[in-house]
């Protein structure tokens, strides 16, 4: 049976919350928030029915309107533009669509609702539709509809929307409560739900009215915050979720007596709620104001990080075993995280790199410069043991590199290089002298050194006179002077 249901709230730092988490949860996909630096990825969801961003119709579909389409770039985009801590970056309307419809007839009715709201306030509504989860009631098919606080134009990110004004700048325009706009907005769905069952052909309605006002005396159905209702699905029982069933049976057996008795059990029921809402607040009052880590920065996350390890590592420093058994364990756990994807490891580790290259870069220097003498002993320590091995390591590098660089460089170029310098050489000079010419000519080269030198004055024979044939290497075996210089005194 159809029922209905909306509810807004606020994506607020005030809160923790953040519109680029919040739409990657939705849209099941991965958007890194480039204000903090963090990524959320939720691309392995498999619920997502339908996701799509809807601009208003005058803009739908023009050139520059795309950076609008893109969803990383719209919720960063809205992340900027708020500037304070407790900034509201967007609003969402979670609302069920009814089971009885088809998927197509389903996106119809979401669009059609997020079309509206996007025409009437100018923003974007990035809108995804959910199925039921394996194990969840199987009715559960509901739509998310992210809309952007400030209006949107081909220029970014304008000026607050109407929806989200304060009463003193409401005033100043001449508008009414912000109230009667949600009365307004719920009566909107509630009318489209309706059109939407009523094309189906089925009987079928639903009603934004409470029971009060449709004159239905009957106890409305206890709602359980988000918090309480997973905690209990999880881990049993709450005491919060059992105070809000003990009121509401408090409630029914009241309206069953009289409406005078469910006045005062009403009116009992604020009393004690505000009281416990006073102690509350007192006791957030005695304790320091604490920041929430969505609110921070990116350089201000950095320093909280940096503050929490050195003081957890003053304790680690104390128990060398716990602290190489810690090491141990986080080396298995990056390879084996490495083995599953190491494509995806190795593509989120350079883009690291990239956006933290000077900071790196700075702790490298840091590092090196405090312990300069133990990187030099062991350097010197490596050398000493590895010299033969880097030796050989250096010639193969750089033979290679001069191949690389030159090809005729290598060893089969070059003895090709040298026949071919050899065939040339043997074409200009001839053959040359045989082995056996050789042998002789080398004894008698033996016979002459051991022969005394004939003096200065006698005419040296010119190379024509001489009994063996001229040779190419003749400048080798010509006499040596005599270094004595006595002149025979």
């Amino acid at each position: 049976m159809a029922a209905y249901f909306l509810r807004s709230t606020h994506i607020s730092r005030n809160k923790g919350a953040v519109a680029t988490r919040a739409a990657a949860y939705r849209s099941g996909e991965r958007i890194k928030d480039e204000r903090t630096g963090q990524i959320h990825d939720f691309s392995d969801r498999r619920d997502i029915a339908y996701k799509e961003v809807v601009l208003p119709s005058d803009l739908a579909g023009q050139p520059d309107m795309a950076w609008a389409q893109d969803r990383a770039i719209l919720w960063n985009a809205m992340e900027h533009a708020g500037t304070r801590r407790n900034a509201r970056v967007a609003r969402e309307w979670l609302v069920l669509v009814p089971p009885e419809l088809t998927p197509d007839q389903r996106v119809r009715l979401v669009r059609t609702f997020a079309t509206d709201l996007s025409n009437k306030y100018r923003c974007a509504v990035d809108c995804a539709i959910h199925q039921p989860r394996p194990g969840a009631d199987p009715r559960n098919y509901h739509a998310h509809l992210l809309m952007t606080t400030r209006e949107v134009s081909p220029d970014g990110i304008g000026a607050r929307t109407t929806l989200e004004l304060g009463g003193r700048e409401r005033f100043q325009r001449g508008l009414g409560p912000s109230r009667d706009e949600y009365l307004a907005i719920r009566e909107r769905w509630a009318q489209v739900t309706n059109e939407a069952l009523r094309e189906a052909g089925l009987n079928l309605r639903v009603d934004h009215r409470s029971f009060e006002r449709q004159g239905v005396n009957r106890e409305p159905t206890p709602s359980i915050p988000e918090k309480v209702f997973y905690a209990e699905r999880k881990y049993g029982h709450s005491a919060a979720g059992d105070a809000i069933r003990a009121r509401h049976r408090e409630r029914v057996e009241a309206r069953q007596k009289s409406s005078a008795e469910l006045a005062r059990v009403v009116e009992k029921q604020k009393k004690e709620l505000k009281e416990h809402a006073r102690e509350d607040f007192k006791q957030l009052d005695t304790l320091p104001k604490k920041i929430r880590w969505n609110a921070l920065t990116k350089s201000e996350r950095n320093q909280l990080r940096r503050e929490k390890y050195e003081a957890r590592r003053v304790f680690e420093r104390q128990d060398p075993v716990g602290e190489a058994r810690r090491r141990e364990l986080g080396r298995q756990r990056y390879h084996e995280s490495r083995a599953r994807n190491p494509q995806l490891d190795t593509a989120r580790r350079r883009e690291w790199r990239n956006g933290n290259r000077d900071e790196v870069n700075r702790k490298q220097r840091e590092y090196r410069k405090a312990n300069a003498d133990e990187l030099n002993r062991k350097r010197r320590e490596y050398w000493r043991d590895h010299t033969d091995e880097a030796n050989r390591k250096q010639r193969d590098y750089r033979r290679a590199a001069r191949v690389q660089d030159n090809p005729s460089s290598s060893p089969t170029s070059l003895a090709m290089e040298s026949a071919k310098k050899w065939l040339e050489y043997r074409e200009t000079h001839g053959p040359g002298p045989t082995a056996e010419e050789s042998a002789r000519n080398w004894l008698a080269y033996r016979e002459r050194q051991q022969l005394p030198e004939p003096p200065q004055s006698a005419p040296v024979p010119a190379r024509e006179q001489r009994s063996e044939p001229a040779r190419a290497d003749d400048h080798e075996i010509k006499t040596r002077p005599n270094p004595d210089y006595d002149h025979e005194l």
